[in-house]
């Protein structure tokens, strides 16, 4: 049978996302301090986009929005009235001031400053050292090897060839004893031995302090002081006063000097307590409003220049990508603005008396009601926090699976509102014995709450609470 080239027909199904509906899946997946970071870099690369200038001050629209009604269920959104918000004493400095709002950035921008990083601070003090430079050389290259808590990223041994160790082993005592005290340490119980170090510690209370660092820090940290003293061959009072003495030591001496910058969390979603009435509302203050730049759009063009077809193609793609970006910005809010809404519903409980009144709630719950898919709720609660008076809380944190009740027309009860009362009764316990598992399960069963021992230690982990064994109450 010859080989032959043919062309063979076939129809087929495909689902292929678009550029545009893949950045919209991007943008709404944002957290606001991301989303903010996207609009900057926009703003600098597409000339169609603007921030509109503050609108001056209306009386009659600001009477207005305020005599607006208020929604009339309890769980209504209040985005056009929040007496918190709206204020007369707050409303024109914070909203209508752009020019004082500016000086205030400009002020906690300068006063922001750099500080000295560790590594500076250390080249610092090498360079008062009289050394030589082959000296110098292997300090700079230790100094560079220490991460943001004073120890090494990789063995000293390994940075330089054999031939050199010698000149870098020489020169780490030297950098070690540098300030702050403990640094160009391997680990932290290396660090603590090497502040203990340079307090001259007596050589016989440093023996017994190192052995106590490398082997019996968890039986110091479950008070098991009688099993140390007996393993250290000494009186229990000196170990108490050797891990007194620990305790003042800084056992990641560096860190004082990390001036990474710190992240803030901004909440998307802000419900309040008012009156007895809960009402939700959208923060998109941190968010500047995007509008498309007039002037831009209007530049005229010479036809009869031979850049014509090419100056109006990047026009009309500017204002389309501007264009873009406004609508999935506008699409992210209204979609945070339902969730939001939907939350109220189904948590009203919780915004109104606490986490003990968490119910059970899935996103196919949510995404049901709005006629969404379920992954899109989901890629749209990630890494975004709501403000309730109860705390600044992952809005993941509101959806939680169900555990049966055994009483009879009680509904069922959400896995964080049982970690509360786990946490809640190991807190509240007054007896010399820890609770076991079994027994807090028994407690919960007591409640109507159908619960395996098994389940309570791996609510207990995720609370980060030591097991009955090692917790002393």
């Amino acid at each position: 049978m010859s080989p032959s080239l043919g062309l063979q027909q076939t129809v087929k199904q495909q689902l292929t996302l678009s550029p545009q509906l893949i950045q919209t899946f991007e943008i709404l997946a944002m957290s606001s301090l991301e989303l903010q970071q996207r609009v900057k870099a926009e703003i600098e690369q597409n000339p169609a986009l603007e921030i509109p200038p503050e609108r001056s001050v209306s009386i009659e629209r600001i009477s207005a929005a305020e005599s607006k009604s208020r929604p009339e269920d309890d769980f209504g959104d209040s985005s056009g009235y929040d007496p918190e918000r709206f204020r007369s004493d707050v409303r024109l400095s914070s909203y209508y001031d752009q020019e004082a709002a500016d000086r205030n950035q400009q002020y906690i921008e300068g006063a922001l400053a750099n500080s000295e990083t560790l590594q500076e601070y250390l080249l610092r003090q090498l360079g008062c050292l009289h050394l030589s430079p082959i000296e110098i050389e292997m300090g700079t290259l230790i100094i560079s090897n220490l991460d943001a808590n004073g120890f090494h990223r990789n063995p000293p041994e390994s940075l330089v060839k054999p031939n050199r160790r010698k000149h870098l082993l020489s020169m780490l005592p030297i950098v070690q004893n540098l300030d702050p005290p403990g640094i160009a340490a391997a680990d932290f119980r290396e660090s603590l031995i090497l502040q203990a170090k340079a307090d001259n510690l007596a050589p016989d209370d440093l023996s017994s302090f190192t052995t106590m660092v490398h082997e019996h820090l968890e039986q110091l940290r479950l008070n098991k002081t009688k099993e140390v003293a007996k393993a250290l061959d000494i009186s229990e009072e000196h170990v108490l006063t050797l891990y007194r003495y620990l305790k003042t030591l800084n056992p990641f001496p560096g860190l004082q000097y990390d001036n990474r910058e710190t992240q803030y969390v901004i909440p998307d979603l802000i419900v309040r307590k008012i009156d007895g009435r809960l009402q939700l509302r959208l923060n998109n203050e941190n968010i500047p409003t995007l509008t498309i730049d007039t002037t831009f759009t209007s530049l005229e063009t010479d036809v009869r220049d031979h850049n014509h077809k090419e100056v109006v193609s990047y026009i009309q793609n500017a204002v389309k990508s501007a264009t873009q970006l406004i609508s999935q910005i506008n699409m992210r809010s209204e979609t945070m603005k339902k969730i939001g809404l939907e939350l109220l519903k189904f948590q009203h409980e919780f915004f109104l008396q606490g986490p003990r009144l968490l119910r059970p709630l899935t996103y196919r719950q949510i995404a049901e009601d709005l006629s969404l898919h379920e992954t899109t709720i989901s890629r749209a609660v990630q890494g975004k926090y709501i403000d309730t008076d109860w705390g600044i809380i992952p809005i993941k944190d509101l959806f939680s699976s169900a555990l049966q009740t055994t009483t009879p027309g009680e509904e069922d009860v959400s896995q964080k509102a049982v970690m509360d009362m786990i946490k809640e009764i190991i807190a509240e316990h007054a007896g010399t014995k820890p609770l076991s598992d079994q027994k807090i399960s028994d407690m919960l069963g007591n409640k109507g709450i159908k619960i395996a021992r098994r389940t309570v230690s791996k609510y207990r982990k995720i609370l980060n609470i030591d097991s009955s064994y090692e917790r002393t109450t």
